[in-house]
């Protein structure tokens, strides 16, 4: 669902970092490494290692500078393989995992595909001390987790924010009703029938998708047609209906446009629109959503970039050492100064780097509040069935009955993928 991240301002960082680019990565605490006392033992050397890169652009140029500094210094060997262009996308892991001839390590996949192949049993759970939790915003380490186990490390985020016009909203709106006002004064869109975009109000307004029992995902608790998802659809058709904001066939290709042409307030989106917005010469700013009409944070949808270790590997002790090579601090700073890849660690989020840089302070500040895309296999349904949210807002079913068949829907998709 999440467009990748494309290239916008260059942001210029002082790192002095190639020096010390896998200081610290000599041992790795695994469950293959540890020794009964709690010390690591040194790795082997003289293996060969493969790692598949599913980025692309300068990001690879890096994954692949952080993988030779690595094999370098441990005597190993890493061949790297840029699956950026895969036309089978990222089944083809899953495909190549099987029959034993995947990757050792693998770098890129977003999150959402975790929670399929760790119930194939593809994926090895991240051993002990591999990760600190208290690095990590919750929401992004609990993306990286399947039914509570963490399998794959994270290093990159992304979210979506409001692009507003400075010269048709000089300050932008930080509660719903100033957010209203600027809306019908100068205009107000996004992408409305993708859930996606939605799960902002939805989630902001009490509405969930699966119900997160300490990090477990329940596939057979839908928040979907709760009170507050009811609220959230109510208001979708509002936009449309009471506030003429937008019509039922507005989509984020139509909202951009007019944002482009400077005949539009506002609209939503993320960072892979800015560089458009600035060809077109926007003075535009970005901001995180106003609070909602319950008063509470808008909750958007999260992707989190992850990397991880194929379960059948026969080099674990190294394949981890190598995954946190290129998911260091160094590294995701490098992603971020080359790529524009948001870092997954909050240190990194609040540096003056990103704090700094207004392309991404509001999406880096939207994170405490965004929930992860579900992970779990169930989520295909939810995708699946979104159709009916066009029928919520054209009026075709009431926000009740419409959220009532959203959830029949899914269940009845659930239904499918089990048999």
């Amino acid at each position: 669902m999440m467009k990748n991240w494309q290239k916008t301002t260059t942001v210029i960082l002082t790192m002095g970092m190639m020096g010390g680019l896998v200081a610290g990565c000599g041992t790795v605490p695994t469950s293959n490494a540890t020794n009964s006392t709690g010390g690591t033992s040194t790795l082997p050397k003289g293996q060969t290692l493969t790692l598949w890169a599913w980025v692309g652009g300068p990001q690879f140029n890096d994954v692949k500078t952080l993988a030779d500094a690595w094999a370098k210094q441990h005597g190993d060997t890493v061949n790297v393989i840029n699956e950026s262009q895969n036309p089978n996308g990222f089944q083809f892991y899953a495909t190549a995992a099987r029959t034993g001839k995947g990757p050792d390590v693998l770098i890129g996949m977003p999150h959402d595909n975790n929670g399929m192949f760790a119930q194939e049993g593809l994926l090895a759970p991240v051993p002990s001390g591999v990760v600190h939790a208290s690095d990590y915003p919750q929401s992004v380490l609990q993306a990286s987790m399947v039914n509570g186990t963490l399998y794959s490390i994270p290093y990159g985020v992304g979210t979506y924010a409001v692009f507003y016009n400075k010269k048709l909203i000089p300050t932008p709106p930080t509660n719903w009703q100033e957010f209203v006002q600027d809306a019908n004064k100068a205009g107000f869109m996004y992408d409305q029938a993708n859930l996606y975009f939605n799960y902002a109000l939805i989630g902001g307004m009490g509405g969930y998708v699966f119900k997160n029992n300490n990090g477990t995902l329940d596939p057979k608790d839908i928040g979907l047609n709760n009170s507050g998802a009811v609220q959230a659809f109510t208001l979708m058709y509002d936009m449309d209906a009471k506030y003429h904001w937008m019509t039922p066939s507005t989509t984020g290709a139509v909202a951009k446009a007019k944002f482009i042409a400077g005949k539009l307030g506002m609209y939503v989106s993320g960072p892979w629109d800015t560089p458009d917005i600035q060809k077109a010469g926007i003075d535009y700013g970005i901001a995180p959503w106003p609070t909602l009409s319950n008063g509470q944070k808008a909750t958007p949808f999260m992707t989190v970039y992850t990397t991880l270790v194929n379960s059948k590997s026969k080099t674990q002790a190294a394949d981890w050492s190598l995954a946190q090579a290129v998911t260091s601090t160094q590294a995701q700073q490098m992603y971020f100064k080359d790529g524009q890849q948001l870092p997954a660690l909050t240190s990194l989020q609040q540096s003056s780097d990103v704090q700094g840089n207004p392309n991404y302070a509001a999406f880096a500040n939207e994170i405490p509040n965004a929930v992860s895309m579900p992970n779990i296999p169930q989520m295909q349904a939810v995708w699946s069935a979104m159709s009916v949210i066009g029928n919520i807002i054209k009026g075709s079913v009431s926000p009740q009955q419409g959220a009532n068949d959203f959830v029949k829907n899914i269940q009845k998709g659930i239904q499918v993928q089990g048999s």
